[in-house]
């Protein structure tokens, strides 16, 4: 399934791409696209079944939406901006023969940064690393993410809070904490523009670039993350460390002029206190489905801090406040993929 929002042109190329491969279904979720990039795409392509949900539920509730739709046993998520080789629905799909392997996605030639990458892993603040070899991610982009269904509905799916940014990192690490694997199989690499939707958060030789809204949001998102994927231990002293560091980033963007960021990053941590009730109940629900040792998880991390490595080699990133704040709210068969 593709969920879209202002995909254009780069839509029709997706679902062009998974024509003449082995999916069940395709499912289009647009969140409230005013482009008319839905319309075009269901011109375009007859079969497809197109669900508008009336507004914008983010990457996140949008996936779950199109989930809870679909059939058969495996669920494809994709981004608007992804285009996938031929063959590669089915080449996913064979992993699934080994019984532990919960998720799977293809390399992605990532456009934006020029790099080829094999999944991400973290740090143990939930810094993201993307993975330019062959290694043992701790997640895969939820742009092309191809999972179980039955294990996606067990586990809850997407926390639909975070609306976009960090659900798949949280999905996955879920997964391995169940005991199933996540994988990038060395197959053709799937393309990859990067940040269309959400333009920023990419690396190049010379800078790092950023928009308050990835910022926010993922600052936000992940302390939730931390809460409910460590075990008990490791929670306790990994959250505190990770509302300090949030309040040291707010205090350098602050400095640097980026005001509107510090002050959205300082909402996060609010949203995280009001919402902490429903993340511990989702807590509880992960820890329950819980099979492996947080060591499991651990070995797969980067070793380091991540961030002070970015800040060292680039200084405070470049921060785009132009875009509005988030929003904040209170309260099928063997081998054959819905796309």
């Amino acid at each position: 399934m593709i969920v879209n929002y202002h995909g254009g042109d780069l839509l029709l190329d997706c679902i062009a791409s998974l024509q003449g491969q082995e999916v069940e279904e395709t499912i289009l979720v647009d969140n409230g696209s005013t482009d008319g990039s839905a319309a075009a795409a269901a011109t375009a392509f007859p079969g497809l079944a197109v669900l508008t949900p009336g507004r914008n539920l983010g990457f996140a509730g949008g996936a779950n939406l199109g989930a809870r739709a679909a059939g058969g046993e495996l669920l494809l998520f994709l981004n608007p901006d992804i285009r996938l080789p031929a063959g590669a629905v089915t080449e996913l799909a064979a992993r699934f023969a080994e019984s532990r392997v919960g998720v799977v996605a293809p390399p992605l030639r990532v456009e934006a940064s020029a790099t080829v990458e094999y999944g991400a892993t973290i740090d143990v603040i939930g810094s993201p690393v993307g993975l330019t070899t062959p290694a043992s991610p701790v997640y895969v982009p939820g742009c092309a993410l191809m999972t179980r269904s039955t294990l996606f509905h067990e586990l809850g799916g997407f926390d639909d809070r975070f609306f976009m940014f960090v659900e798949d990192v949280d999905y996955c690490w879920r997964v391995l904490l169940s005991g199933f694997d996540v994988t990038v199989p060395p197959i053709r690499p799937a393309w990859h523009f990067g940040g269309a939707t959400a333009p920023g958060g990419y690396i190049d030789q010379e800078s790092l670039s950023s928009t308050l809204f990835r910022v926010a949001l993922r600052e936000r998102n992940t302390l939730a993350m931390l809460v409910k994927c460590y075990a008990g231990p490791l929670a306790s002293i990994v959250a505190p460390v990770y509302v300090a560091q949030s309040l040291l980033t707010a205090g350098a963007l602050a400095a640097g002029g980026r005001r509107r960021t510090a002050r959205a990053i300082v909402a996060g941590l609010r949203w995280n206190l009001r919402e902490r009730r429903r993340t511990l109940d989702l807590r509880r629900r992960a820890q329950a489905s819980r099979h492996v040792r947080d060591t499991v998880v651990l070995r797969r991390m980067y070793r380091g801090l991540w961030k002070v490595r970015l800040l060292t080699r680039f200084g405070v990133p470049a921060v785009s406040e132009d875009a509005p704040e988030p929003v904040e709210r209170d309260r099928s068969r063997r081998g054959r993929a819905p796309a």
